[in-house]
């Protein structure tokens, strides 16, 4: 179990990484076709909306107090909060990882806004 919270924490991360969020090569590796996101800006997001210049945009996040919950066999819960290292605003983030034979790809996300730790 440890060995697959460190993969889907180390995904996490990649998704939030600058680097990875701009590159279309990396998003479409770690983002499945049928993705979607309730964003916490309350806009809702599809994989084809992320797959456009820009990518999934830049942020300045920390990940807090991150958990997984196994939902099948090959499907994974990743439960956290992230801090905006600018503002501060913490969030609650929910994420459904699913494995394909690419490797894990994220196929939901939530963020919904918390109050400040």
């Amino acid at each position: 179990m440890n060995l697959l919270k460190e993969t889907i924490l180390f995904h996490e991360k990649e998704l939030l990484d600058n680097t990875k969020r701009l590159s279309l090569k990396d998003l479409d590796g770690l983002i499945h076709e049928e993705f979607l996101e309730f964003g916490k800006s309350g806009g809702t997001f599809r994989k084809a909306d992320l797959m456009t210049e820009g990518g999934a945009g830049t942020i300045d996040v920390e990940v807090l107090g991150f958990d997984i919950r196994p939902l099948s066999e090959d499907t994974v819960q990743a439960i956290y909060q992230s801090r905006n290292k600018v503002t501060g605003a913490v969030a609650n983030r929910c994420s459904i990882w699913k494995k394909e034979k690419v490797g894990r790809q994220m196929i939901f996300h939530q963020g919904t806004a918390a109050a400040k730790i």
